[in-house]
């Protein structure tokens, strides 16, 4: 009878370590997902779609902000009821422009208005188009000079954005009373100032342009480009304009984003309550269970044989 006991007792141990590497790589699997998760952010799991703002038209420019868009750029409706009132500035639609300037850039979603302002003498053209065909797409820096403008300068500028939505939140707390908190987020936006000449060389309209592209990751072959531009003095400095043209842009950025905050890892978060600390101890313990469930099932095993054979 013990004999028989001792027989199915070695057959459990044999069995278990005959698995013993499948429940190891079933459990490393495991804690490695579930220390994946504990070190994301909310936003990284429950994001839908990663988009960004970035002066280029490529995907991978190092001044890109990342962003949630509150628009659907693809959407005429979006378009259409993009806000008029914009602070102090009024908008008023350029359908008949918008619809050849369409025809143009390729474009299948445009939104073109002129917004004054009583502060300003002049009004500022604002611009919003779509295109679903990236390589028919065409940009300012080749578009301009198509229309018979020469580009006078190319840079890029920062436009604050001065919202309390874009403020970022306290990465650390008192007692510690270090926070990363800004007075404004700012975009990267490009810079252009051209120029329209007479047939006798003589500079008749120059302007200063602001514009930046939505990009929508993984990569898609559509082209989002948000565009300011203002008429600028035919002489001198195009700073007041500048600041006008990036005062605007400044304005409108929170009425089609939102920051995409990242927010402290999930494992922060839980292990600022105790009860938060307690769930992350009984996390990280199951998958260390299965890790070492065989020795621990063999452990079992001999102590119920040894009790067994302990006489009464």
């Amino acid at each position: 009878m013990e004999g028989d006991k001792s027989e199915e007792g070695s057959k459990r141990r044999f069995s278990a370590s005959a698995y013993a590497g499948y429940w190891r790589v079933i459990g490393v699997l495991l804690l490695t997902f579930v220390l994946i998760m504990l070190l994301s952010t909310p936003s990284m799991i429950f994001a839908k779609s990663i988009t960004t703002i970035g002066a280029e038209l490529s995907q991978s420019g190092a001044g890109d902000t990342f962003v949630r868009a509150k628009l659907d750029f693809g959407s005429n409706e979006h378009m259409q009821a993009f806000p008029r009132k914009i602070g102090n500035w009024r908008g008023s639609d350029y359908s008949k422009v918008a619809a050849r300037l369409a025809r143009v850039l390729h474009a299948d979603v445009m939104l073109i208005r002129a917004y004054s302002n009583p502060k300003f003498y002049q009004p500022i053209f604002f611009l919003i188009v779509q295109s679903n065909n990236r390589s028919s797409f065409h940009p300012p820096i080749v578009c301009y000079p198509a229309l018979g403008y020469e580009i006078e300068e190319v840079g890029k500028v920062e436009i604050p954005i001065r919202n309390a939505s874009w403020v970022e939140e306290p990465l650390f707390t008192e007692p510690l009373n270090r926070t990363r908190i800004a007075e404004y987020k700012a975009i990267t936006a490009k810079k252009l100032i051209v120029a329209k000449e007479s047939p006798r060389g003589e500079i008749t309209e120059r302007r200063v342009v602001l514009y930046f592209y939505v990009n929508e990751k993984p990569v898609s072959q559509k082209v989002t480009m948000v565009r300011v531009s203002a008429l600028a003095p035919i002489h001198g400095s195009c700073n007041d304009t500048l600041n006008m043209t990036a005062e605007f842009m400044s304005e409108t950025i929170p009425y089609m984003f939102e920051l995409k905050e990242e927010g402290p890892p999930i494992i922060y978060t839980l292990a600022s309550s105790g009860m938060g600390k307690v769930a992350v101890v009984l996390i990280l313990l199951f998958p260390a269970l299965i890790i070492f469930y065989p020795e621990i099932h063999t452990l079992i095993l001999n102590l119920k044989l040894r009790n067994r054979q302990v006489p009464p």
